[in-house]
């Protein structure tokens, strides 16, 4: 449901996952995992990655992003990962 990402809810789970999450590299670059989700920063810090279920989402410039994956599944299976990860569970 790619109506259900807010822009708001990526960059509260980004905050989380880097605060509390192990260090991996991901295949943006160096970032964080917590709970299946892995994130990572761009180079100059305006572009926010994330990825989990198969799903990978980009969080540009003016809190545009861009979803890339196969099934609205995986989408939805994102979508109620990155919620879980908002409220702290």
């Amino acid at each position: 449901m790619r109506n259900s990402i807010d822009s708001l809810l990526l960059m509260k789970v980004f905050t989380r996952v880097e605060q509390q999450g192990q260090p991996v590299q991901t295949a943006f670059g160096p970032g964080f995992q917590l709970d299946g989700m892995q994130v990572a920063a761009g180079f100059d810090g305006y572009d926010l990655y994330f990825h989990a279920d198969g799903v990978t989402v980009s969080l540009g410039f003016h809190q545009k992003y861009h979803v890339a994956a196969e099934t609205e599944a995986q989408i939805d299976a994102f979508v109620a990962r990155l919620q879980r990860l908002g409220r702290g569970q």
